[in-house]
């Protein structure tokens, strides 16, 4: 490069080293018109291009740089981020099929389930399901994927299946069988001291213990266990974030103790047995990847998961699922879909606090014809269109709002879904920008009606909606992952909630809701966020309820 080349270089870094991503492209998209085959010229843009969410232009700078002879295993790797970015699962699977000796072995257990976030339509996901399950089984029987536990985890293998309509159960003990194959730790047999405590000891664990959802279910049950039964201990991955600052203070005040977990599984490991636990409590097995490893070992006498991931871990080493009788309505049935045995709560395992915003006025929160699904978009199953589509045909005056998710790609999947089926009313479907928790709850109490999307439903956003108590249509099937809404209606006991029996029933739900009258749509809110109030939030009889089911774990 010339000097003028070397000056612009080296603000190029300058930008980029200060993270403005925007300022850096330029500088390297001006180099390359010069110096196009140029290694790290092309390596930077790449880049600045993932950095301002140019996904695709970022695979072409990376395949110019493979074309050019720069083909080594990080780039290779780093391509393979870059077509997760852009969920496209089948040029990952070629990548991983072709480059399977230039990068690193855990590709080969990638490679077994690996799928799309957003299916196009129902053969897509039976097509992933059912090449995963060939795949899964040829490994297990072949036996030779090997990894190193510290530095070859992948993420949770069963996240995005559990947003099928399918029974994972099969699948999820598979994926249990093959992860043991391939990491050796994974099959340790670990030494429970058996003495018996003063206290029953309980730790509850998770990444998730900041301003989360697993914070918003679980924290009010943690924080009013009675201490007087029950020595508690909290276990949390930092990353930078720490943990809620409530469990501080109450550690401050002797109440419990937190342990930041280290980086190694082994440490992890030794240091929770070191805790002699009676119970070890996973509130959302399934959504963190260091932690999921850890469930494969006994840390504890009995260990216990629930529905801050509502679908089973088909775990042998993991005894108990908490759910509750509104959810598991039929419970031999229910039992048939978990590897666990089901320990039943009368209420939803939950003590959740009413949320503490300024109140919008009667005017914004009667609005007609806003239908809202405020739903991460990887809920948005295929069938959901259906819905989609009749709600537009059918009520004129209907617009519907989604909210965009971090990732780009999700978006954009799903507004090609919607062009194949409702290209004609498109224009009635809007993407609402992230918002605050605070501009998220006026945004529920806004809409007319809020739509549960199918199969996979909604929970901490349902309690959240509830502070102004607009209606939420939902259509719940036999599996947990789909029945909170319907499990809170009977909780905060609602006569004749909107429970869809089928698609059609649950659009003209919807499209009765939005229409209903100003002054009576503003009534039959204020009558749901008042059994809200009443039965949902801030329930003791429900705390009391968790309290007994621990208890009766350890009589046992």
């Amino acid at each position: 490069m010339q000097n003028s080349s070397d000056i612009l270089f080296r603000k190029g870094i300058k930008n980029f080293q200060e993270k403005n991503f925007v300022k850096a492209e330029k500088c390297f998209e001006k180099l390359k018109k010069n110096h196009p085959t140029n290694k790290d010229i092309l390596k930077n843009l790449s880049l600045c291009y993932f950095h301002n969410n140019k996904f695709q232009k970022c695979e072409q700078i990376i395949k110019t740089m493979f074309d050019n002879g720069y083909k080594e295993k990080k780039l290779i790797e780093f391509l393979l981020l870059v077509l997760k970015k852009q969920d496209d699962a089948k040029k990952i699977l070629e990548i991983i099929s072709q480059e399977k000796n230039n990068i690193d072995e855990k590709y080969q257990l990638l490679e077994k389930f690996e799928r799309n976030a957003i299916a196009m339509d129902n053969q897509e996901i039976e097509n992933y399901r059912s090449n995963s399950l060939k795949k899964i089984n040829e490994a297990i029987y072949a036996n030779n994927i090997k990894l190193n536990i510290d530095n070859q985890f992948l993420d949770p293998p069963l996240f995005y299946y559990s947003y099928d309509k399918n029974d994972n159960l099969e699948l999820s003990k598979k994926l249990n069988q093959l992860f043991k194959n391939s990491y050796t730790e994974l099959s340790q047999v670990t030494k429970i001291n058996t003495q018996k405590n003063k206290k029953i000891k309980i730790g509850f664990i998770s990444e998730y213990f900041i301003n989360h959802t697993i914070t918003k279910l679980f924290k009010g049950l943690i924080l009013n266990l009675d201490t007087s039964l029950f020595e508690i201990r909290i276990f949390y991955l930092d990353n930078g974030k720490g943990i809620d600052k409530e469990f501080y203070e109450r550690e401050k005040k002797g109440e419990l103790k937190n342990f930041k977990l280290p980086k190694l599984f082994n440490e992890k490991k030794n240091l929770i047995l070191n805790e002699n636990l009676d119970i070890l409590f996973y509130p959302d097995i399934g959504l963190s990847t260091q932690l999921y490893y850890l469930t494969f070992l006994r840390l504890a006498k009995y260990q216990i998961t629930s529905w801050g991931h509502p679908e089973t871990t088909g775990n042998p080493n993991i005894d108990f699922f908490l759910s509750s009788k509104l959810l598991e309505t039929n419970v031999n049935e229910a039992q048939n879909h978990y590897s666990e045995k089901l320990l039943l709560s009368d209420y939803l395992p939950m003590y959740y606090s009413r949320p503490k915003i300024e109140e919008i006025d009667d005017n914004e929160l009667s609005k007609n014809n806003i239908y809202s699904c405020p739903q991460t978009l990887f809920k948005l199953h295929p069938d959901f269109d259906d819905i989609i589509f009749e709600i537009l045909n059918n009520d004129k005056k209907a617009k519907i709002f989604f909210i965009k998710g971090k990732e780009i790609s999700f978006e954009k999947k799903i507004l090609e879904r919607f062009e194949k089926k409702i290209s004609s009313k498109i224009e009635r479907i809007f993407f609402l920008d992230q918002m605050s928790r605070t501009e998220y709850i006026n945004h529920c109490g806004r809409s007319s009606v809020l739509l549960d999307p199918l199969y996979f439903g909604a929970g901490n956003s349902f309690h959240e909606s509830m502070f102004y108590g607009t209606q939420t249509v939902t259509m719940p099937t036999q599996y947990l992952r789909s029945k909170i809404v319907e499990g809170a209606y009977r909780q905060m006991k609602i006569d004749n909630p909107p429970i869809a029996k089928n698609k059609k029933q649950y659009v003209a739900l919807a499209i009765e809701i939005a229409n209903t009258k100003k002054e009576k749509m503003l009534e039959i809110k204020k009558s749901y966020a008042e059994q809200a109030k009443r039965n949902l939030f801030e329930n003791h009889e429900a705390l009391k309820d968790f309290q007994k089911v621990l208890l009766k774990i350890v009589e046992r």
